[in-house]
């Protein structure tokens, strides 16, 4: 028997093979996605701790502030747990010029640690040459061969040389990625490195030693493990810095002070020198000095008496001159006053001529002005009486006008009313004639719908016979087949006994099977006589419904035809009413014609005074310009008689003067003759006495500039040595205050996470196992209940099998174990397949994506199976599976054989949801209506369905909107919330005066937006045990901050400001420090604790932020702001520039380097692009789950429905038709599983989001409307997939053997 079974194992593989195959496949997709992505995390680790492993990366870096020893080196290499210590130099430099000009750094090629990846050449073998970072050459076109010029911006170059040869391109394991870190040269950023031999470095102490750990060999990189080997060291290697320290500022103060000693010395020296050398060179000058002034006071005396003379003579023949010009100007002057008498008198004459005239002018013009005046006062008069009785005419009208107004008003209010009653009317004269025509067309159907009533009851009755007649058919042929089931069992028994043979007991076994289909018969025929049944009742129901109805609407004829009449009645006296208002109103009218008419009367004389206005204004404005030129003649004359009378006297006057100064003027020409005489004797005298000094002269200039030589010489002597003795004296103090200022060095321990790119590395490693904690698990969720369902149909399929195999004496371990074989084989062989293929090509795939960003890290992949992993995974799927077949084995093997080999009742068929909607479900035609009882009769399968295309959407939508969350975030930090395009960092030790310069550039910088300063610094928010680094940004104008940074809530968008009421944090601070609006938060500063009121929680993804005001600031602190940096906003069309404008900005003295937005923004979007792949994987994944569902569950629908689908072809159905009738239900559950998949997506998103987030970022939350549509379109895709293939089954199924009994 244990054969037979075993055999029959076998035999049933192979007939389901296709599900044998679909469960296989289900449960290694399953296991495999599982495994693969928990072993991605662990795999990323081991492959880059292989690299850094292979390459003696560096665990621990020391620098010291005044440099490190050789000593130090072997100190540090006497340190338990220091597997090799290494000293080593570098430097930045900058290489290019202009535009290309880039900042290289610069490091010496170590010995036994960080090993350097060669690419192309050879590492440098001698001075000069150099090994070029291989992303930096490729992308400035270096080659080897090529030569590079280097230059540093000191003054005490750490380089012997400036130029050297490229001898090897390559990589090295302290730059992983892209990044190469931040500087003050340049840019502020770093563009690649370049190593170079220790020989090539000027310098006597060592920039940094490297330090490599003993037995990190034996622990892997980013464990806990690891991280606290690292600790202790550097707890060790820190332990011998006081004393390092101290020896090393010995060192440097003992030489620093030997160094001043010996300066200080010579400098004495020099002064005393120089002293001595300066007093004998004065005294030769101080004697030349005594002779020179004795001879020049002899020259000035001689000078002086020559000087008195020629002033004499000078003064002399200056009075004679003058005087003989002021002689000539009196007889000039003479002559011209006698002559100006003579015109003055002419013209007086002339004057008082026309002066006559002016005066009978005036009197002319007087009389006239009189005569007008007296006409314009009269006219005057006759105008005001006209405008007098316009003015009454007018008021009448007015008052005539306002009544009839009034009476027009109310006769329109009135005919309005009216005009509304008569609508009304008319609207209910409508409805009554309509409700009278229903009513009679009521009347007239009665009496057919009474006999359509009695016909209805008839058809009930006699259906209602039919079925009492097939339901003692089913009791008879039910009692047929029990009669015939017993026989058979007792034939059973018999044969097993050996009383009859197998024909025998095939005779019975065919009896059983006529009477079960004469009960199949019956029950079949009951169905359809309690399906005709309830129609003819309905069918009662409604024609007495509608009978009534009709009888109701009847009876209400009489009212309405009542209520018709006294309508009309009333619209005939509302249109009487309305004539009458008609007339009214054109009765008014008539009235304003007249009102109009004399209106028009009154504007005419109007119009005829206003010429007659004209003409009195006209006259009345020139008789007062008249009056006005008459008083200005009148003034005109006065004064000019005046002026005539004054003139005369003048005249008199001047004649007299005349007289007298002629008489004057001929005594003092005699004078003049006298004084010429005296003049000429005494220049002849002077002529002499001029030679004499000339010479003297001639002779003390010659001694005065051999004096002035000589003290020239003297002076710049004695500045030059004054200078010199200065200079050194000020080199002397600067040396002394800066050996003063030497502050005890300390030691800068650091290790491999301050190294550009290493710790995001590891974080991108955390990523992948958050992701492989929540993905996966639903991933396996969704395959485990698919398979559990398929083998709990095939066992309830075979329950005749089973129910023949127990009559036949098999126990039910012996039945059961052929399932759990089954299900045992497909689970153990899918999780083998699963683990063996997961666990190597998802790392594989993942592990390489990263590769494209972190170099070398993929040429050391180190993959190996995780067998927790891979034992969770399979043994949750084997006792999901197996555990399925144990309860379906159970329940079924619970039964007797008789009632297992009949195969289960139907499901009895109810009204469904849809058959509830009248007018959809009459539309519809039989195929459809099938479809949809189909569906929710098998609830079980339609929920089962449903819920494995959901997940699959699901972990669909996931995957789309993990890579919506992670692309937003650049996009949204970096454009819509900040918006200043890079941040200048100041030098600390800069002077006022280098800061004031800085800001001065800015301001005139004409490439720039706007510029503004602000606190930015690092501070601490206290977490629990935890700290949270914050930056704390203060801006000084606030104008320029709301342009800097949006301050916006995430949900809402609704826009904030930073005001004076608190700080405002960003989201995901306060979501880490559970901080709420109005809850205080804690701040903390060297070890000092401070509160801040938070006022307002803002969006942010990058980081975290906390942003206060000034004021707020100094409330929280005590202090005002340090506005030590700026951030800046570039033009729109310089924005290509930005990189040169950085450039000019940190060559200014205050400025110390520059951060651009743009390079953060890249390599964030490199940090995250790496994710990209894990997503494909993520979302082919869930998509090949989809399509092993929908292939699975339709082909158990079809098989288990074969039956029913051969009876469709034998009833005439075409075989697209039977596609169509199967397939079709597959669309529904498709588009239903697509819908409750993007509801449960969108929850499993945010969840998978928030887990794999790592404290300083926040992921976006939103999924893209397109990202929902590409979900469902794959998943219709991998439905219209599957439904050609079920097609396909469709057309092989036997009409003959699907028929054929399955007893």
């Amino acid at each position: 028997m244990k054969k037979a079974l075993h055999k029959d194992f076998w035999v049933e593989i192979r007939k389901t093979k296709a599900r044998f195959i679909s469960i296989f496949c289900i449960v290694a997709l399953g296991v495999a996605f599982f495994s693969g992505i928990q072993a991605s995390s662990p795999d990323m680790r081991l492959s880059g701790d292989a690299y850094y492993t292979e390459s003696k990366m560096m665990d621990l870096k020391v620098m010291g502030t005044l440099g490190l020893t050789e000593e130090d080196v072997e100190a540090v290499r006497k340190v338990e747990g220091v597997e090799w210590a290494e000293g080593a130099w570098s430097t930045d430099v900058l290489c290019g010029e202009a535009e290309a000009q880039k900042v290289l750094h610069v490091e010496a090629v170590n010995e036994d640690v960080n090993t350097l990846t060669v690419a192309e050449g050879q590492l440098p073998e001698k001075s000069g040459e150099c090994f070029l970072d291989v992303e930096f050459a490729e992308a400035q076109g270096y080659q080897i061969g090529d030569q590079i010029e280097l230059r540093e911006d000191t003054e005490d170059p750490f380089l012997k040389k400036k130029t050297y040869t490229v001898t090897g391109l390559g990589r090295s394991p302290l730059y992983i990625s892209f990044n190469r870190g931040n500087t003050t040269l340049g840019s502020g950023e770093v563009n690649g490195f370049a190593y170079v031999l220790p020989e090539d470095f000027d310098q006597e102490v060592f920039t940094q030693i490297y330090i490599r750990a003993h037995g990190v060999d034996q622990v892997t990189s980013y464990t806990d493990a690891y991280d606290r080997l690292i600790e202790k060291l550097q707890d060790k290697v820190e332990g011998i810095q006081a004393e390092r320290c101290q020896i090393r500022y010995e060192d440097v103060m003992t030489e620093a002070e030997k160094e001043l000693a010996d300066a200080e010395k010579e400098l004495s020296d020099g002064k005393k020198e120089a002293e001595e050398e300066l007093a004998d060179a004065r005294k030769e000058l101080e004697d030349g000095e005594k002779e020179y002034s004795d001879g020049k006071k002899e020259y000035e005396d001689g000078k002086k008496q020559l000087s008195d003379g020629e002033k004499e003579i000078s003064d002399g023949k200056e009075q004679l001159a003058s005087a003989k010009e002021t002689l000539a100007e009196g007889r000039d002057q003479l002559a011209a006053a006698k002559q100006q008498a003579a015109d003055g008198w002419s013209q007086l004459n002339e004057a008082q001529e026309k002066l006559s005239d002016g005066w009978s002018q005036y009197n002319s013009g007087k009389k006239q002005l009189q005569e007008g005046r007296s006409q314009l006062n009269q006219a005057k008069k006759q105008l005001a009486d006209g405008q007098q009785k316009i003015e009454e005419s007018k008021a009448a009208l007015d008052e005539k006008q306002d009544q009839l107004d009034t009476g027009l008003a109310q006769a329109e209010k009135g005919i309005q009313a009216v005009e509304g009653q008569i609508a009304q009317l008319q609207d209910q004269i409508s409805q009554l004639e309509e409700g009278i025509r229903q009513a009679e067309e009521a009347e007239a159907q009665i009496q057919a719908l009474t006999q359509a009533l009695e016909a209805a009851q008839r058809t009930a009755a006699e259906k209602q016979a039919a079925f009492d007649a097939a339901q003692s058919a089913v009791s008879e042929a039910q009692a047929g087949f029990d009669t015939a089931q017993a026989a058979l069992e007792e034939a059973v028994r018999r044969f097993e006994a050996g009383e009859i043979t197998e024909e025998e007991l095939a005779s019975y076994q065919t009896a059983v099977e006529t009477a079960r289909g004469n009960l199949e018969a019956a029950q079949g025929n009951l169905e359809t006589a309690r399906g005709e049944l309830n129609a003819a009742n309905g069918a009662v129901s409604q024609a007495q419904v509608v009978l009534d109805t009709c009888t109701a609407a009847a009876a209400k004829k009489p009212e309405l035809e009542a209520g018709l009449a006294a309508v009309r009645n009333g619209l005939t006296q509302a249109e009487t009413k309305k004539a009458e208002l008609t007339q009214t109103i054109e009765s008014l009218k008539e009235a304003q014609k007249a009102i109009d008419a004399g209106r028009e009367t009154l504007k005419q004389e109007e119009a005829k005074l206003e010429p007659a206005k004209k003409q009195i204004a006209a006259n009345e404005k020139k008789l007062t310009a008249n009056e006005k030129k008459l008083q200005e003649s009148l003034a005109d004359l006065n004064s000019g008689q005046a002026e005539i009378d004054a003139n005369r006297q003048k005249l008199n006057s001047a004649q007299g003067e005349i007289e007298a100064n002629e008489q004057k003027l001929n005594s003092g020409e005699q004078e003049i003759e006298t004084s010429q005489q005296k003049i000429t004797d005494g220049e002849a005298e002077l002529r002499e006495n001029r030679q004499k000094l000339a010479d003297a002269e001639k002779d003390l200039k010659e001694a005065e500039q051999k004096l002035k030589d000589g003290w020239k010489e003297y002076e710049d002597g004695k500045k030059e040595a004054e200078d010199e003795i200065a200079e050194g004296g000020q080199k002397i103090e600067d040396a002394r205050k800066e050996i003063s200022e030497i502050e005890e060095p300390e030691w800068i321990v650091t290790d491999r996470n301050d190294l550009p790119e290493y710790s995001d590395y590891g974080d991108n490693a955390d990523r992948i196992k958050s992701i492989g904690e929540v993905f996966p698990v639903i991933f396996f969720l969704v395959a485990a209940l698919i398979s559990l369902t398929t083998m709990t149909r095939m066992v309830e399929e075979q329950r005749t099998q089973i129910g023949t195999l127990k009559a036949l004496g098999y126990g039910k371990f012996s039945i059961a174990s052929k399932y759990l074989n089954y299900a045992f084989l497909a689970t153990v062989g899918g999780s083998a397949a699963g683990v063996l293929i997961g666990e190597k090509i998802l790392p594989y795939i993942i592990i390489k994506a990263y590769g494209i960003m972190y170099h070398n890290v993929g040429d050391s992949l180190q993959i190996h199976y995780e067998l927790k992993f891979a034992l969770t995974a399979s043994v949750a799927a084997i006792v999901c599976t197996v555990g399925a077949t144990v309860i379906s084995c159970y329940r079924v093997l619970s039964e007797t054989p008789a009632s297992l080999m009949r195969p289960p009742a139907p499901k009895e068929g109810k009204r469904v949801l849809v058959e509830k909607i009248t007018i959809l479900w009459k539309h519809l035609n039989f195929t459809w209506k099938s479809s949809l009882r189909n569906l929710f009769r098998y609830k079980k399968r339609l929920f089962m369905t449903i819920f494995g295309i959901s997940g699959s959407m699901a972990l669909m939508l996931v995957g789309f909107g993990i890579r919506d969350s992670i692309s937003d975030i650049v996009v949204k930090q970096y454009s819509e919330l900040q918006h200043y395009d890079g941040t200048i960092i100041t030098d600390e030790d800069a002077s006022d005066e280098d800061r004031e310069k800085l800001m001065e550039y800015l301001d005139k910088n004409e490439k720039l937006e706007r510029f503004t300063n602000i606190q930015f610094s690092k501070i601490t928010a206290p977490n629990g045990k935890s700290n949270i680094s914050v930056y704390l940004y203060v801006p000084e104008n606030m104008e320029n901050f709301r342009e800097d940074v949006t301050l916006r809530n995430r949900l809402t968008g609704e826009v904030y400001e930073l005001t004076d009421e608190g700080a405002v944090i960003s989201e995901k601070t306060a979501k880490l420090l559970d901080l709420q609006v109005g809850d205080t938060i804690t701040l903390e500063r060297e070890n000092e604790e401070f509160q801040a009121k938070v006022a307002v929680i803002t969006e942010n993804y990058m980081g975290h932020y906390i942003y206060m005001t000034p004021k707020v600031y100094e409330q929280t602190f005590g202090e005002k702001p340090d506005y030590q940096d700026v951030v800046f906003s570039v033009k729109d069309e310089y924005l290509e520039q930005a990189e040169e404008i950085g450039k000019e900005i940190i060559e200014q003295p205050g400025a110390l380097s520059i951060s651009y937005t743009s390079s953060l923004a890249a390599q964030v979007e490199r940090m995250l692009s790496t994710l990209g792949i894990v997503i494909v994987v993520l979302i082919v994944s869930a998509g090949m789950l989809a399509f092993v569902v929908l292939y699975n569950l339709n082909n158990i629908n079809i098989t288990e429905r074969q039956r029913e689908l051969a009876t469709l072809k034998v009833l005439g159905f075409y075989d697209k038709e039977v596609s169509q009738y199967v397939l079709r239900e597959n669309i529904l559950l498709t588009i239903a599983g697509i819908i409750f998949g993007s509801g449960f997506g969108v929850l499993l998103h945010r969840y998978i989001i928030v887990t794999v987030e790592v404290d300083a970022v926040m992921f976006g939350r939103d999924i893209r409307p397109v990202s929902f549509l590409y979900c469902a379109v794959i998943t219709c895709i991998f439905s219209m997939i599957v439904n050609w293939f079920m097609h396909r089954k469709l057309t092989k199924i036997d009409m003959v053997e699907s028929l054929k009994s399955v007893e």
